[in-house]
């Protein structure tokens, strides 16, 4: 609240009678799902695998002897319970017995043997807490029963028939339809004897298209402006406006966040069942792509590619290669269980990774067909561990997961390339002249190697090659001399390219050393590359003199991997000078004592006890037994002829994604998803119940076969893939799918409403290219979509209370970011600008110890919404209230609560007052367009128009004047009176309803 005390202000608010009649009207209830299908899919997932390993011997309808009369093979059983009474209770882990037993508390210790790792307890307490969700209900004849039915006898396999082009329906008012759509609708509301209420007006219009297609509002100026075009040529204008608002960059932000929900997008892993929870600090690239991909209008097919085999495509350049790259993201976003104590981490990965994509693309949960065969869907375990020897043979690459090896061993990531340079790296086709030979003989080298062929005078490893043009190639040997250079005065020179990232290793390469070989202590000179061990060296160049003295000196410059480099060492007595590429400043001069001992000998490319050797190349090799000057030593650079200078390393970019495993292998079925218990070895390939005219059998033994899923996913003739994206189109124009469950096309799931229309629509996206803007701009454009949400008739309303026949549009409540970000709007502070980063794009760390700590990770934004940091089990507080997924499981469709804590957000939040303040200062300082000196009336007007897109009416002018008036009589002698007035006014428009739903 403001300064002024919260309660004298709510006071004031509620006295004013009939401000609150004009200004605050009543939310409509929002509804929750019927049923919890994430709950169902974790209880498959997570709970009744260790039910059928750990307890059915005991507990189950088989057992030979039950165990305290408690079985755990249904719902009602374990509800009931056994002589200790019911096992659990719905919703309050900490109340229920069968924690307290899993937990070995109270003397209830189960399994008797031993305890199960505190991972699976976290899964047991999390089911408990969403309401033990359990589907079996069926006994055993029944199941039985229904097994033996012929195949879809009752039509309950409706997704996995071919998708039809159904001819256009007839219906009564042939003059009604204005699109294809809009037949196929009519002719349903026909046969339920409806008629469809009237057209939207164009004030209701244009609002219902800004926030449904970029999540923001119309000016006042924009609507009146739409108004006088509508009355001139509504379909024209009504095109026009669609067009310009597909085209917006806004368009990208708002349908990017419904494909994130999707995504089960986070920005860090969440609880992994250990109470850690690390940071994803590269995952923002991924939604950043994909908003791109929105606004770029990328076809679905080429988007769910590049999500699932992105790395497996080529690309034309580097820009389109690091897109690929990051595309993946999808696939290594995903929560993840602690790998502690936890056997089955990477096949928990997995099982992640084939229930997003059969989920997200299918609408099915093959993922249940871990365990056993799916109980509903005709998914065998066989088919679903055909899908995870795909992904097994899969690289995830998720980072360094906190730095914490209990939650998740660290992986590499994705490296992006800069963007402005050919997608290849320098050749490795490397020539020096031969002046520069000439140059080095002329100095009179004690030894000389130009390494394009077997040197004579040097020793060389097995693991060192050698090719006329290509120069010496380093993959873990080394070159040795034998010749003796003075410990305190000689000279070296070469060139290198090392082909190691440089935070690859500790160190990430020694390039030569001065001592004996296999000295342990490392007693001479060792000249080489910093690594990880170091932050401060890594890539940098430096000199060590051994364990005895251990004394360094480090670069100054990190060198770019993958180019060749020339360095001139000289030691003249205790200084050492490094000149790198020509420069003429040394790269190190410094002071290091001379200690190579006795028995000395120069090893190339490695240290003297071969540790950390060069990945790389070898060039041109020269040591010298004196000190050169600084002429001579920039004379050899020169007489190369290439260029002077080290080219500048660009802070490193990677990204989260997947790649092919080196070994690519079939994987063998998990006995009850134990992967410790394995049974026969299944090929790799898709669903079997799916017929489509891509086979498996095409999958190779060089790649995973993830380009082959992903080419078979959105393949024409697939029967769920386009039906599943475009319901999830319709629904986030309509607040309710065709298919109301968008994540269950499965034989629990719903039945399309409109079957016809489904198909239609899907054959249409096909036939388009898989454009969602011309799905989406088609559907809008339909009559159906431009109808009053205001019913023909209070018959309508009885007959069909839920708009499932579509007589009229469904009033709804704007989402979590639309809210925000409209409030940011009518404030006049929304920073619409698109946003590279997050705020933890620089922190790699666990996050919740202290408990709680994750919360002042997010910093005051100005952004929309979708660029917020979503840590999962953290989430934006500005969002929180108004049924924010939770990034950890695939929401297709948002539940809608209406609960106190929305309310209080509205007048509490810190976030909403001081929005209402600012767009109060603005109001008294500059109210509109530069002008001053207005009466209070104006001022109301424009605060209308900012928050609500029109004017008020008289009553409410009036009702707002007099609350202005009664409030800051109240607030005499308070400081910043009428700002505070004017906030208080202010925040009580952003609480209406009018304000937080679309008609």
């Amino acid at each position: 609240m403001p300064v002024v005390s919260a309660c004298r202000v709510s006071t004031f608010r509620f006295r004013s009678s009939c401000l609150l009649v004009a200004l605050v009207l009543c939310p409509c209830l929002g509804s929750v799902a019927d049923t919890d299908r994430d709950g169902i899919a974790y209880f498959e997932r997570k709970i009744r695998p260790v039910l059928v390993e750990h307890c059915y011997e005991c507990h189950s309808e088989g057992a030979k002897k039950v165990g305290a009369k408690l079985l755990l093979d249904s719902r009602a059983a374990i509800l009931r319970g056994g002589e200790s009474g019911p096992a659990l209770v719905a919703g309050k882990p900490e109340a229920s017995r069968i924690i307290q037993a899993l937990r070995w508390a109270d003397e209830l210790e189960m399994p008797p043997d031993d305890p199960l790792p505190e991972t699976v307890v976290h899964d047991f307490v999390e089911w408990i807490r969403r309401g033990a969700p359990d589907p079996r209900k069926e006994s055993k004849a029944a199941n039985t029963a229904r097994e033996t039915e012929a195949p879809n006898a009752d039509g309950s396999l409706w997704s996995f028939e071919p998708i039809r082009d159904p001819s256009l329906p007839k219906v009564e008012r042939e003059t009604w339809p204005r699109d294809p759509i809009d037949r196929f609708v009519l002719a349903r509301m026909e046969a339920e004897n409806l008629t469809p209420t009237r057209d939207a007006d164009a004030e209701r219009l244009i609002r219902r298209l800004y926030f449904d297609l970029v999540g923001l509002a119309p000016t006042f100026d924009e609507i009146a402006a739409f108004r006088v075009a509508h009355a001139r040529d509504a379909r024209k204008a009504t095109e026009d406006l669609v067009d310009r608002l597909l085209g917006h960059s806004g368009f990208g932000e708002r349908w990017g966040r419904h494909w994130l929900d999707v995504a089960r997008y986070g920005e860090s892993n969440g609880n992994d069942g250990l109470g850690r929870n690390s940071t994803f600090p590269h995952a923002w690239r991924y939604r950043n792509w994909v908003i791109d991909a929105f606004n770029r209008d990328l076809p679905y097919d080429q988007f769910i590619t590049q999500q699932i085999a992105g790395d497996r495509l080529p690309a034309k350049d580097r820009r389109e290669r690091n897109g690929h790259l990051v595309a993946t993201g999808f696939l290594a976003i995903g929560w993840k269980p602690a790998v502690a104590m936890n056997q089955n981490f990477a096949m928990d990965v997995v099982d992640d990774q084939i229930n997003a994509v059969s989920t997200a693309v299918m609408g099915l949960s093959v993922a249940c067909a871990r365990c056993h065969d799916h109980k509903h869907d005709p998914i065998p375990t066989r088919d679903y561990y055909a899908l995870a020897g795909i992904f097994r043979s899969t690289e995830t690459l998720y980072g360094r997961a906190g730095n914490e090896g209990l939650t998740a061993p660290a992986t590499p990531l994705h490296e992006l390339l800069p963007e402005d340079t050919p997608i290849r790296e320098e050749s490795s086709v490397f020539v020096l002249p031969p002046a520069y030979s000439a140059a080095i003989d002329e100095l009179e080298p004690l030894v000389h190697e130009r390494l394009d062929t077997i040197p004579k005078t040097l020793e060389a490893d097995k693991k060192i090659g050698f090719a006329k043009g290509l120069f010496a190639s380093a993959e873990g040997g080394r070159l040795v001399s034998s010749a003796v250079v003075p410990a305190d005065s000689y000279s070296i020179s070469f060139w290198f390219r090392n082909d190691l990232p440089n935070d690859a290793r500790p160190i990430t390469t020694y390039l030569f050393s001065l001592g004996r070989l296999g000295d342990k202590k490392q007693i001479g000179d060792n000249f080489g590359i910093g690594g990880k061990h170091d932050r401060s060296t890594t890539g940098r160049l430096f000199i060590w003199n051994g364990q005895g003295a251990n004394q360094s000196l480090k670069g100054r410059t990190v060198l770019p991997p993958k180019e060749w480099h020339h360095v001139v060492l000289v030691r003249d007595g205790e200084r050492v000078r490094v000149y790198l590429n020509g420069e003429t400043k040394p790269e190190i001069d410094g002071q290091v004592k001379a200690t190579a001992p006795e028995g000395r000998k120069i090893s190339l490319g490695a240290r003297n006890d071969r540790f950390a050797p060069l990945s790389g190349g070898l060039a041109e090799f020269a040591a010298f037994d004196r000190a050169l000057s600084a002429a001579e030593a920039l004379r050899l650079h020169s007489a190369s002829g290439r260029p002077k200078g080290t080219r500048k390393v660009r802070a490193s970019a990677v990204a989260m994604g997947v790649r092919d495993r080196k070994k690519i292998e079939d994987c063998k079925i998990n006995i009850d998803g134990n992967s410790k218990k394995l049974g026969a070895v299944v090929p790799r390939g898709f669903l079997s119940a799916v017929k489509t005219k891509a086979k498996a059998a095409s999958l190779d033994a060089k790649s995973s076969g993830r380009l082959q899923l992903a080419k078979w996913l959105v393949g024409d003739d697939h029967p769920q893939a386009s039906r599943v994206i475009v319901n999830r189109m319709w629904l986030h124009l309509f607040g309710r799918a065709i298919v109301t469950t968008p994540d269950d096309f499965g034989v629990y799931g719903a039945r399309p409403s409109h079957p016809d229309l489904l198909d239609h629509l899907a054959t249409r996206f096909v036939r388009d290219g898989r454009s969602m803007k011309k799905m989406i701009r088609a559907i809008v454009l339909s009559r159906t979509y431009r109808l009053s949400s205001s019913p023909a008739n209070g018959e309508a309303t009885r007959r069909d209370g839920d708009n499932v026949w579509l007589a009229r549009h469904s009033r709804r409540r704007l989402d979590a970011e639309a809210l925000r970000d409209r409030i940011l709007q009518a404030s006049g502070e929304l920073d619409s600008t698109l946003r590279d980063g997050s705020d933890i794009d620089q922190l790699d760390a666990l996050i919740n110890f202290p408990p709680g700590e994750a919360k002042y990770l997010h910093k005051p934004s100005l952004r929309r919404s979708v660029y917020l940091c979503m840590l999962r089990d953290a989430m934006p507080p500005e969002l929180a209230a108004f049924d924010l997924p939770d990034g950890l499981s695939i929401v297709g469709q948002r539940e809608v609560t209406t609960k106190p804590t929305q309310t209080l957000f509205l007048l509490n939040s810190p976030f909403v007052v001081a929005r209402s303040q600012a767009l109060a200062k603005s109001l008294l300082e500059n109210p509109e367009r530069g002008t001053s000196g207005v009466g209070e009336a104006e001022r109301v007007r424009v605060a209308f128009r900012r928050v609500l897109s029109r004017n008020p009416s008289t009553n409410e002018l009036e009702s707002s004047l007099a609350y202005l008036r009664e409030i800051s009589q109240a607030l005499t002698g308070t400081a910043d009176r009428d700002e505070k007035a004017w906030a208080s006014l202010v925040q009580g428009l952003l609480a209406t309803s009018e304000f937080r739903y679309i008609d």
